[in-house]
């Protein structure tokens, strides 16, 4: 029986709440066995490309990737509907919307633009210095590689 560890699944960096909600299910455990029935009862609940992409080696990420595409497939093709008839009932709210705050973005734009001009001229010999120390160290490490 194969067990995962919260503090592997910490070790990981998970976003917080997605660790909140390990936390509770592992309750006072420290481990819990991986099971199917387990993943079943909480498959709502995670993010689980994020586990498979950290934790499935990579024959195991294969197979993980083939058994999901049918379903990815089966779900995409039942939402379509669903996803361009909230997209038309959107659309008019969010043209009138867009239109609404229009002169309100035309005016911030026209009041920030002296500041925003300044502020480029007055960073742009750091912004060019880091750049161009980032691409120096990516040519040195990717140099550092070998074949």
């Amino acid at each position: 029986m194969k067990r995962i560890s919260l503090s592997k699944i910490k070790s990981h960096n998970p976003c917080a709440d997605q660790f909140k909600l390990a936390r509770k299910l592992f309750g006072k455990r420290k481990r819990l066995a991986v099971s199917v029935k387990l993943a079943l009862s909480v498959a709502d609940k995670f993010d689980w490309n994020w586990l498979a992409q950290r934790f499935l080696s990579a024959p195991a990420w294969k197979a993980y990737s083939e058994a999901v595409a049918a379903a990815w497939k089966a779900y995409s093709e039942a939402r379509a509907p669903a996803r361009k008839e909230c997209a038309e009932a959107v659309a008019a709210a969010q043209k009138a919307y867009d239109e609404a705050v229009a002169p309100a973005w035309k005016a911030y734009d026209e009041a920030t633009a002296p500041a925003q001009k300044a502020y480029d001229e007055a960073t742009a010999p750091a912004q060019k210095a880091y750049n161009e120390a980032m691409a120096a160290a990516f040519a040195r490490a990717y140099l550092s590689m070998g074949e």
